[in-house]
């Protein structure tokens, strides 16, 4: 089989200004953080993206202003309240939007996974999310009654992501690609894209791969590269690598209340590192070996305290 694996400049390099992206992750976990940073250094701008809560992603590539238009759900930082870059440049008019609830637009999704144009549902009946119109001025989705039961469904159209980008446990060179924990989605937003791009925090011989079958989220010939980046998460966690990184995380919210701030982060963090590992020196290697997950519980013992709120 092919060797898959790439660097992370290489793989960063395939996007085009104004591809169609989706993200993994959720939250504060699988977050694939070292590509968008990458993204950033890269100056890819334009961007369309379809997104099921990845608030890091898009949050971070709005602060320098390289988006263009958002089909999302809710995007918040847990425990820290709004994501301030998206909020502004939306309330500026730079963002276009377009919103679904959670299950809708995982549908969406699910619909571009198994290749059909869309899925029938009765998430979002009734709510005002219906009354507002594609980017296209299309039907955001399209009453039905069923012929079965009398009914009324919404038909969801399908969405299929130029580009899916992932980060994962590990994989092999062929791009079979594993994860511990909970997957937030990630492997339906995968199955729904054209090109999958799978960064991970090891990479491992085939043979480790067949021997926990279980873990596996994606064959390697969904995969067109898989890229090692440990840490590629952070500031976000990863279940039995690292935990999220509340000071950072701090750090990141203050500094984007402010422009003159957010410009400073910027240049420390991302402009001025040449690449990820760049990048982790700064952050320090005392602080990823405190995030650093116990291996029985699958989180870190140093780093445990209650969220803001």
């Amino acid at each position: 089989m092919a060797n898959k694996q790439k660097s992370l400049s290489e793989v960063v390099s395939w996007l085009s200004d104004g591809a169609h992206l989706s993200f993994g992750g959720f939250a504060h976990s699988l977050a694939p953080m070292a590509f968008v940073r990458e993204m950033i250094r890269q100056n890819i701008k334009d961007l369309e993206i379809s997104a099921l809560g990845e608030a890091w992603a898009v949050d971070m590539l709005s602060a320098v202003g390289a988006i263009k238009k958002v089909r999302m759900s809710n995007f918040m930082f847990e425990g820290w309240g709004r994501c301030q870059n998206f909020s502004r440049a939306v309330e500026k008019g730079e963002i276009e939007v377009e919103d679904y609830s959670h299950f809708g637009i995982s549908n969406r999704f699910f619909a571009g996974s198994i290749g059909v144009p869309f899925v029938p549902s009765k998430s979002m009946n009734g709510t005002d999310i219906t009354n507002i119109v594609r980017f296209d001025k299309g039907q955001k989705f399209k009453e039905y009654e069923c012929p079965f039961t009398g009914e009324k469904v919404l038909l969801i159209p399908s969405v299929r992501p130029d580009f899916a980008i992932i980060h994962a446990s590990r994989a092999d060179q062929n791009g079979n690609v594993q994860l511990f924990g909970i997957s937030s989605s990630s492997e339906v937003i995968a199955k729904a894209a054209k090109k999958v791009i799978v960064t991970v925090e090891e990479i491992v011989d085939e043979d480790v791969i067949r021997q926990e079958p279980a873990y596996t989220m994606l064959p390697g010939f969904l995969v067109d590269a898989v890229v090692h980046v440990p840490y590629g998460a952070h500031p976000a966690g990863m279940y039995k690598y690292y935990d999220f990184d509340k000071d950072h995380i701090d750090h990141y919210i203050k500094a984007s209340r402010s422009e003159s701030q957010l410009s400073e982060y910027l240049n420390e963090y991302i402009l001025s590192s040449k690449d990820h590992m760049d990048y982790l020196e700064k952050i320090g290697i005392q602080k990823l070996l405190d995030l650093r997950a116990d291996p029985y519980y699958g989180y870190s013992l140093k780093t445990r305290g209650e969220l803001p709120c």
